[in-house]
């Protein structure tokens, strides 16, 4: 079962930029989820928790792609640090005015700038798999170790945050952040043998890649996905702090990222005979149907099971996500291209962060379930016009995928 993932450790060097994403991304589960602790533990209230979690997803999606097309011009080597700088200044103020218990909207400003000035550490990692993986099996496989990292970071970031800001100070949550992306980015930099070669502007690098057929529907099905994340995150928060046990409520979602996880990790291990678009309508209609069963939670337990359940439909679509943009853009827009989806999924958060937590404010965590249903049903709709759009037309890697499979 782990012969596909030695396979693509064998590349020179693999291991260590593998790493080095690793360390540096690991603020993506505790930036977001820290803010939502660190303003509803001081003030009671998920509003404008979630509107500031909000903030720094959006800036963050609004970032990536620009962030994305100046590393495809200029190249990862030469802008990590001076991006990362930029971002850990600007949250290590959020994180001091938070102590110094500022007004509210003073948060706003380097919050917002801290999320636009960070890197999408997916993007970079998935180019440099590009870069030094030809083979498009053992690509699949490469994404799938990526997916499968990114959710174990949920798996343990939930809980990390949970307990630094419930049984320390929620303000050491972001600081925290700071230290890994800054200690990540400066290893990440001197890994220079991995990076993709940049690719300076010319008359052929003026397209977006958000241009290219196909991308901006992807681009929409990882908005819904990206809402869904929001909607379950807040809910389950609410869920739990309704029941008098907000401390565990990130262990529950260490439940949705375990399963997220151990899907990632098999669908990686083997090779998978059906075209990769028709793998990604496939795994779009069991996302879009799991989260239904959220509504039949009635306990913390039952909802760390269902959870579990869920989350095991996330992590193969996004696998196959990723995969088709890496099919569809050309090099040179490939690292912009990937940010594409991250943006996807940091607007769908940061645009329905604030919504869920009104509802779960006004009404309570139940009926606040529903988006993250209606938001499965939007990503089905969009992935089957993706289908519908690039059906007939073979995409690059199909054979090799075919090929692949044992004999």
């Amino acid at each position: 079962m782990l012969d596909n993932y030695r396979t693509v450790f064998r590349t020179p060097g693999s291991a260590a930029f593998c790493a080095a994403a690793f360390v540096m991304r690991s603020a993506i589960a505790l930036y977001p989820l820290g803010l939502v602790l660190l303003i509803s533990l001081r003030t009671g209230h998920y509003s404008f928790a979630g509107l500031l979690s909000g903030i720094y997803v959006i800036s963050s999606g609004a970032g990536n792609p620009v962030l994305g097309r100046y590393v495809d011009r200029y190249g990862q080597t030469r802008l990590l640090l001076p991006f990362t700088a930029i971002h850990v200044a600007a949250i290590g103020t959020m994180a001091l005015l938070a102590e110094l218990n500022a007004p509210d909207w003073t948060l706003i400003p380097p919050t917002a700038i801290g999320g636009f000035f960070y890197l999408a550490v997916g993007s970079l990692v998935r180019a440099r798999w590009s870069y030094v993986l030809k083979n498009q099996a053992e690509l699949t496989t490469a994404y799938s170790l990526e997916a499968t990292l990114d959710e174990l970071i949920f798996v343990l970031g939930p809980v990390i945050a949970t307990v630094i800001a419930t049984q320390l100070d929620p303000t050491l949550v972001p600081v925290l952040g700071c230290l890994v992306v800054g200690g990540g980015a400066i290893w990440l930099s001197r890994l220079t043998g991995s990076a993709p070669p940049p690719h300076p502007q010319g008359s052929e690098r003026t397209r977006s890649a958000l241009r290219f057929r196909g991308v901006p529907l992807v681009f929409a099905a990882m908005i819904c996905t990206g809402g869904f994340f929001a909607s379950a995150e807040i809910t389950i928060i609410a869920f739990c702090g309704e029941r008098g046990s907000a401390g565990v409520s990130g262990a529950v979602l260490a439940c949705l990222s375990l399963g997220s996880a151990s899907s990632g990790f098999v669908y990686g291990a083997r090779h998978w005979g059906p075209p990769l678009l028709q793998r990604f309508w496939w795994q779009s209609i069991l996302f879009g149907s799991m989260p239904v069963l959220l509504l039949f939670a009635t306990t913390i337990p039952m909802l760390a099971l269902i959870s579990f359940v869920v989350g095991l439909a996330t992590a193969p679509l996004l696998i196959t996500a990723f995969g088709l943009v890496e099919r569809i853009v050309p090099d040179r827009v490939l690292t912009e291209g990937m940010a594409w989806m991250t943006t996807g999924l940091s607007l769908g958060y940061g645009l329905f962060a604030g919504v869920v937590g009104r509802i779960a404010d006004t009404h309570g965590a139940r009926p606040a379930f529903s988006v993250a249903i209606a938001c499965g049903l939007v990503e089905a709709v969009a992935a089957f016009a993706v289908y519908s759009m690039l059906r007939g037309a073979p995409l690059p890697g199909d054979a090799a995928d075919a090929a692949a499979l044992p004999t």
